[in-house]
């Protein structure tokens, strides 16, 4: 039995890395049931837990040590873990682990990468030493695979394909309808779903921008607003209550906690979403629910673009008057917007299943030498 050992941003309460780790095993069992797939995760239990895999401690550095020398195939998968803006720390230790996972002289697969921001020399300087190794890279949108050109990585070749999450397919809305209901959102209302993330000091001033448009939208369309935080543990449950009191019109803040399951069913019951978190978007558009993205990092612009929408504001410029006007347009055309969401997922589905079938041709190229 071939044996893959996977690291990632897992087991941090993140519902967007939780949902790539979710895509990417359903995925590689689809193509290979007998595969064993060991996830290295800030809470093993959990993660054992929820998906149903085995689980080892990212600090039990030994452990970790032993596992790549049993690994057949050794992935990185998906989120964006190279990049130094959250912490160059975060980028030296994932590439610690690529030369790790050399120096026994394993594959390795960068699956499905959203690569960057890189400003940092070290991390400019890192990459292309330590990425130009790899034997597999996979990135999930075009914007990534230029950046790592930018940066000197000539080997291997990159494969641009999509986000494992967009694997795990359609929600179901009757569930989100329940745990909203349960949350004691009015159903008989629209629902307008928002993600916000933590405010940078100096975008705190925004804060009120967006309590100003989403009151607007209240009174115009008579919706119900659920702040909906995909990383619970963290503080986008504080960032959501902030702007929930600049608001003149009540709001819920769904404090949960909730998995990436139960999440993407309650935005799939949302008549709208107002995104800033990758993956909220993410899961609207899996789900072709009309939706509006907020850039805060340049992945979200690159989804956006894949799905042929663009960003109504940013982290560093929003405007209440266009935010409610792209708001009201979304609403208006919701037939419309819906197909071609789905449209776009049927395209991008296929995509995001091939980087399984990418780890698979490596684990046959081992096995044939």
């Amino acid at each position: 039995m071939a044996e893959i050992l996977v690291f990632g941003y897992y087991g941090f309460h993140n519902a967007g890395d939780e949902a790539i780790l979710s895509g990417m095993l359903q995925a590689l069992r689809e193509l290979a049931p007998d595969v064993s797939v060991t996830v290295v995760s800030g809470t093993a239990a959990e993660t054992r837990d929820m998906h149903g895999a085995k689980a080892i401690s990212r600090g039990a550095v030994r452990e970790i040590w032993q596992a790549i020398g049993r690994a057949d195939l050794v992935i990185f998968g998906g989120g964006s873990l190279l990049q130094d803006v959250t912490s160059s720390r975060s980028l030296s230790y994932y590439l610690s682990l690529v030369v790790m996972a050399k120096a026994r002289a394993k594959p390795v697969l960068f699956y499905a990468q959203g690569i960057g921001p890189i400003s940092g020399i070290l991390g400019k300087s890192l990459i292309p030493l330590v990425v130009n190794t790899v034997d597999a890279i996979s990135v999930r949108d075009r914007e990534s695979a230029e950046t790592l050109r930018r940066l000197g990585v000539r080997r291997p070749p990159i494969t641009v394909t999509a986000d494992p999450a967009l694997g795990l397919g359609p929600s179901d809305p009757v569930r989100g309808a329940e745990l909203l209901a349960a949350a004691g959102v009015d159903l008989s209302r629209p629902v307008i779903g928002v993600s916000v993330r933590p405010w940078k000091q100096w975008e705190r001033q925004l804060e009120p921008v967006l309590a100003r448009a989403l009151d607007e939208l209240i009174r115009e369309t008579g919706a119900q607003v659920a702040f909906l935080p995909m990383q619970q543990q963290s503080k986008d449950v504080d960032a959501a209550t902030v702007v929930a009191r600049l608001m003149k019109e009540p709001a819920q803040v769904l404090t949960g906690p909730y998995t990436h399951v139960q999440l993407q069913a309650l935005i799939a019951r949302c008549n709208l979403l107002i995104g800033m978190r990758y993956h909220a978007l993410v899961f609207a558009a899996m789900n072709g629910v009309p939706l509006v993205g907020l850039s805060y990092d340049p992945k979200n612009d690159a989804f956006l673009r894949m799905i042929g929408e663009k960003a109504a504001g940013s982290t560093g410029r929003l405007n209440a008057g266009l935010l409610t006007t792209a708001a009201r347009q979304a609403l208006a055309e919701a037939p419309a917007f819906r197909e071609r969401l789905l449209q776009r997922m049927a395209e991008l589905t296929p995509l995001s299943r091939k980087n399984a079938q990418l780890a698979i041709d490596l684990l046959k190229r081992r096995d044939r030498q």
